[in-house]
């Protein structure tokens, strides 16, 4: 695992003492600082990026931070935002669904939960997920009232998104212990 502490990456990158995402050129800087540490991890690694001592994000930030990095690097990672509180999500948002992209957000109080426009049944899909720790596609497929192959071929999206984890037969979402 790999924690990314935006703030601290900020300070190494930028003038000190302040927590404040903004500027497209400064959310470049901090991605510049994080893909190194991205490339000392083996694929398939779980990035922690780490929001909690983030107080404001832009628009532009949250592209070159969250959008890029999961453009470059969302086939080989997977990604687990922590810390978000709902202003930064403002701009991460919108980023996301520009893109076509989704990634799972662990909020400040531990709730799990997908970001970016996905359809709703595999929202509902996810959030059995979270809600079990963990499932077999026939046990969702149970539990939704859903056909086993579209269980199978939601819980494959998901994974190719690298929004679940695979263990053994079983699909586990992504969060934080």
């Amino acid at each position: 695992m790999t924690h990314i502490d935006l703030h601290m990456i900020l300070q190494t990158v930028g003038p000190g003492g302040y927590g404040d995402l903004v500027t497209r050129r400064t959310g470049q800087a901090v991605r510049n600082g994080i893909e190194p540490m991205l490339a000392d991890h083996p694929p398939g690694d779980l990035a922690l990026v780490d929001f909690s001592t983030v107080r404001l994000i832009d628009y532009s930030c949250a592209d070159e931070i969250v959008g890029q990095l999961l453009l470059r690097h969302g086939h080989a990672q997977y990604f687990l935002l922590v810390g978000v509180r709902d202003h930064h999500l403002e701009a991460i948002e919108p980023v996301l669904e520009r893109h076509g992209l989704a990634v799972v957000a662990q909020d400040h109080t531990g709730r799990i939960r997908l970001l970016g426009r996905l359809p709703e049944d595999v929202m509902r899909v996810y959030a059995v997920l979270v809600e079990t720790g963990g499932a077999e596609p026939a046990a969702i497929a149970e539990a939704l009232g859903l056909g086993l192959d579209t269980a199978k071929a939601i819980m494959a999206d998901l994974l190719r998104r690298r929004l679940v984890r695979p263990d053994g037969p079983t699909f586990r979402p992504l969060m934080c212990a």
